[in-house]
C-alpha cells in the first residue's frame, strides 16, 4: 500500500468480511493484495455475493517505558 502523506511503500493487512444480518464474520485475511482479490474472485464465484474488505495499515507504536519500537496492524 502507499502512503499518501510520504509516498512511500507501507505494509498492510487485507481482510475479507461477510456482514450479513447484523453479524460480521471474518472470512480471510491476508497481507497481499493479490491473493486477497483472487480469494474475493473465488468467493464470488462460488456463492454469488461479495464481502467486504477492509484495510488496516502497519502502525509503529513507541513504547516509551522499555524504549522499544513495535509494528502492529491496528
Amino acid at each position: 500500500m502507499l502512503d499518501i502523506d510520504t509516498g512511500e511503500q507501507i505494509e498492510a493487512l487485507y481482510r475479507m468480511v461477510e456482514i450479513s444480518g447484523g453479524k460480521r464474520v471474518e472470512k480471510f485475511q491476508t497481507t497481499e493484495i493479490e491473493r486477497a482479490l483472487k480469494y474475493q474472485r473465488w468467493y464470488a464465484k462460488r456463492y454469488r455475493r461479495g464481502l467486504y474488505m477492509e484495510i488496516i495499515p502497519k502502525k509503529k507504536v513507541y513504547d516509551w517505558k522499555e524504549k522499544k519500537v513495535e509494528y502492529n496492524f491496528e
